[in-house]
């Protein structure tokens, strides 16, 4: 488990303030109006990065006692531009290990933040190994993209945010790779002892953590087949499984074309381009109205490292 405390978030709000300023918290009148309740968009598409991972990746860089000499991670793009932009804060170099089937748009944003790229394996998991093999010295930091509690500590600063925002929240809903982010916040809300009900959504897939909730146990998918690469963790671990699982209330997969039409959609009703890893979340919300009706709902809009171009691709595939 990973497990904080109170006191312990609160340390991590007062480290990264100075770097990280809070995300909008949008009403959303389209979103309530469809699901018959109060629902809030909580943009964390608007960090830089592009994503919330400059929350884990910045708490953890700052936590260490003695600032390292050189950083390296694994990525499937959003947690290292996070990382990346982190680094770069504090000058000091920074190698992020990618999967092959990393878009060149990521590629070349991590290029422009000054990051060392080496693309290596199939999946994020191949990269992630390759990068533990690296960071074989004490001077050398290697931040996880979620398995370490002071990156799962920086994602739960979310949580105290939404509590200074919001008096009364009933369900927060996030998607999975790793599971850091929703770890983060569902934890912050109960060290806060706020009950409330966290939803988990996932593309089909990636859908590594939905099927071992539904397992009770950890399930490895054999190969990550969906356009949503950056929830592309063959598996989680037990240090994220047991809190999460503990802590998650329903747990929902959406195919990728139901992913692709949220995206337009949430362009045209929102006007924000978000990514598939974002998108599931709102094409969830549209299939499952009935857990959220007459609640107040927080969907996190975690990123929207996409181009129009990807869009158009993706229509294209799925005959939209």
């Amino acid at each position: 488990m990973i497990g904080f405390t109170l006191e312990e978030l609160t340390l991590a709000v007062q480290r990264i303030e100075s770097f990280i300023k809070p995300s909008p918290l949008r009403y959303s009148t389209w979103l309530s109006k469809e699901l018959q309740a109060e629902v809030f968009l909580k943009l964390e598409c608007v960090q830089p990065g592009g994503s919330f991972k400059i929350r884990g990746a910045t708490n953890c860089l700052l936590s260490q006692k003695n600032p390292p000499k050189k950083i390296i991670t694994a990525s499937g793009g959003n947690h290292g531009l996070g990382v990346a932009i982190a680094a770069r804060r504090q000058n000091i170099p920074c190698t992020v290990v990618l999967p092959l089937s990393t878009p060149n748009s990521k590629i070349e944003l991590l290029k422009e933040l000054g990051a060392e790229i080496e693309l290596v394996g199939q999946a994020w998991d191949d990269a992630n190994n390759y990068a533990l093999d690296q960071a074989n010295s004490s001077s050398v930091l290697y931040i996880h993209p979620f398995a370490d509690v002071n990156v799962v500590l920086g994602q739960g600063t979310i949580s105290s945010e939404l509590l200074s925002e919001l008096n009364e929240i009933d369900v927060v809903v996030g998607s999975v790779g790793g599971g850091g982010l929703l770890t983060g916040i569902a934890l912050g809300f109960e060290v806060n002892q706020n009950a409330i009900e966290i939803h988990a959504v996932e593309t089909l897939g990636t859908d590594s953590f939905h099927q071992s909730f539904q397992k009770g146990e950890i399930v490895e998918l054999p190969a990550i087949t969906s356009i949503a690469n950056t929830l592309g963790a063959k598996k989680t671990v037990p240090l994220i499984f047991d809190d999460l699982s503990r802590l998650v209330s329903k747990s929902f997969v959406v195919p990728d074309k139901e992913t692709v039409e949220a995206i337009d959609l949430f362009l045209d009703k929102e006007k924000l381009l978000v990514e598939p890893a974002t998108s599931c979340i709102i094409a969830s919300v549209l299939q499952n109205k009935k857990y959220y009706k007459d609640k107040r709902v927080v969907l996190v809009i975690c990123g929207s490292n996409i181009s129009l171009d990807d869009l158009k691709g993706w229509k294209k595939q799925f005959n939209l």
